[in-house]
This record gives structure tokens, C-alpha cells and sequence, in this order.
């Protein structure tokens, strides 16, 4: 075990009220992540292979990050998991539960911090505090996209059913 590596490992959550079927689809396709995270620039499903993803993470050239990563567990409207192959050293998953709302989704993340003076100073920085707060961010602007969307179709639905009498 490499004990020069820092691991930092946070987990956010949020209540959607949509359904578990409505917040795994959305999920399920990781290029829509870059919708509600914003330093997630892009994120691209490799033509070779359709589990393996390539990541886009920063604020802008040249504090840019990216990496592959492998959908490495899969749980039709439970789990999605994943972990970096190539690049930025990183593993995550999202979960899916069911609730008296509608979904409950468990966003875990979790990085391999470089070793030695660069580690210890990233951790003085806050990056933990950082991190944990980006991702409540980025799942709050995801529950706001995903409930208006759910709620402009379901507007859509009624108004194109009231008009067909």
C-alpha cells in the first residue's frame, strides 16, 4: 500500500421528487453530467467501448483535468458505479432509493490526492470542505433541472390531452 497518497472521499445527498425511473435515466447517460455540474466540462462514452467514459473536469485551459473511467457496477434503478482507468486517479457511484417523494440519490466521490507537500497543502486548503460543497451545489442544480423538466412534461401531457376533446 502506497502511504505517500492521500484518499479524499466525501458523499452528498438530495430528495428529488421524481420518480427512481426518472433520476436513474437522467444518470445513467454521465454525458447530461456536465448539466449540472459545472466544472465538469465534458464527459464522452468511448466509440470502443460503451462502459468507458472520458472526463473533462476545470475551470478552463490550462486547469484542466481529464481522465477514463469504467462503469465497473451497474444496478438497473439502484446503482451506477465507476472508477478511473487513465489519468486523474478517482472512483464514484450514485444510488437510487426509493422515498415517500419520489428518489433519494447518494452521490459518493472519491480521489487520490498526490503524495507529500502538494497533498498536504491541497488538504490545508479545504479541499474536503471544497469538494463536499461543490457536489451539494451541483446535486441541488440537478434536483431544480430534473423536477422542471418532469413538470414541464407532465404540463406538456395535460395540455395535449385536454386538447385532443
Amino acid at each position: 500500500m502506497d502511504h505517500s497518497k492521500l484518499m479524499l472521499q466525501r458523499s452528498v445527498e438530495v430528495e428529488v421528487d421524481c420518480s427512481v425511473q426518472q433520476v436513474y435515466d437522467l444518470w445513467e447517460n454521465l454525458e447530461n453530467v456536465p448539466r449540472w455540474m459545472p466544472l465538469v466540462k465534458s464527459v464522452k462514452r468511448l466509440q470502443e467501448d460503451d462502459e468507458l467514459w472520458r472526463w473533462t473536469f476545470g475551470l478552463e485551459f490550462p486547469l484542466l483535468i481529464e481522465w477514463t473511467s469504467r462503469i465497473t457496477q451497474r444496478i438497473p434503478l439502484r446503482l451506477i458505479a465507476w472508477s478511473s482507468v487513465s489519468g486523474l486517479s478517482n472512483q464514484g457511484f450514485a444510488e437510487f432509493f426509493p422515498t415517500d417523494r419520489g428518489c433519494r440519490l447518494r452521490l459518493t466521490l472519491a480521489f487520490d490526492l498526490p503524495g507529500g507537500i502538494v497533498g498536504v497543502f491541497l488538504e490545508k486548503m479545504g479541499l474536503d470542505r471544497w469538494l463536499e460543497t461543490n457536489l451539494k451545489e451541483s446535486l441541488n442544480r440537478f434536483q431544480s433541472q430534473i423536477e422542471a423538466e418532469v413538470l414541464r412534461q407532465s404540463v406538456t401531457q395535460n395540455n395535449a390531452a385536454y386538447s385532443i376533446e
